[in-house]
């Protein structure tokens, strides 16, 4: 059985709706279902923002089925001037023996990704980033993912399309208002009251989310594609 992960239920959307006869699980730290990708059984979690509660996530999806290749998808954000947005990416630096063996059929760029504990959301912190790790693209979840499956001896790979430029200023406090970390829910009325307060936050926060539903559909696009490379590999889907 594959295993895809995604931390929030936005970046989860559109694969879920391929999804057939889909089945949801009950769990106390990851959202959790069951479904199928033409003759593919695929488990998908939504395992929440950050580290820790992506490794409380990821350890629960693990446990709960017999996941033979886990692909973490989402978004992330661009640590060098020539990386742009929509570009999709495998993280390299977390790509080992098994996982290169299984993502074979894939033809897709890699690059170094560093995972941070916040947001990341000006160039001089970027900058900064990318000078101390050597990475191309950063997100917060991936190493916690990582090392959860390299702890179990499953391959792993994490896939990511990126949703801001190197020079964009994301509204970081109006994100962390709006956004709920443990499903990725958008929260209306702490966002509402942040941008009352911080009205210079709006037109960054516009362009950051009008370019998410066209981010996500090319994750989803390139993450199908994987899913489909699989068929007939060692991630078939026999359990």
């Amino acid at each position: 059985m594959i295993g895809i992960a995604f931390a929030v239920r936005h970046e989860a959307k559109e694969f879920l709706a391929a999804l057939e006869k889909k089945r949801w699980e009950k769990a106390a730290a990851a959202s959790l279902c069951t479904g199928w990708l033409r003759q593919q059984e695929v488990a998908v979690a939504i395992i929440g923002m950050g580290r820790e509660r992506a490794a409380r996530g990821t350890e629960q999806f693990l446990g709960q089925f017999p996941v033979r290749f886990l692909v973490l998808a989402g978004y992330a954000g661009a640590l060098r001037p020539e990386i742009k947005r929509g570009q999709i990416a495998v993280a390299s630096n977390y790509l080992d023996a098994g996982s290169a063996l299984w993502f074979s059929g894939a033809e897709v760029p890699e690059a170094r990704i560093a995972t941070a504990d916040a947001v990341v959301g000006d160039p001089e912190s970027r900058r900064k980033l990318a000078e101390a790790t050597g990475a191309d693209l950063v997100d917060m979840e991936t190493d916690a993912v990582a090392n959860i499956a390299r702890s179990r001896g499953i391959p792993f790979v994490s896939l990511r399309v990126v949703t801001d430029d190197f020079e964009d200023r994301i509204p970081v406090d109006a994100i962390a208002a709006a956004w709920e970390s443990q499903g990725g829910s958008i929260r209306p009325i702490p966002l509402a009251l942040h941008l009352a307060t911080h009205p210079a936050e709006i037109r960054p926060l516009l362009r950051f989310a009008r370019f998410l539903p066209e981010a996500r559909h090319r994750l989803t696009r390139r993450l199908l594609e994987l899913v489909y490379s699989l068929e007939g590999s060692g991630g078939t889907s026999a359990n």
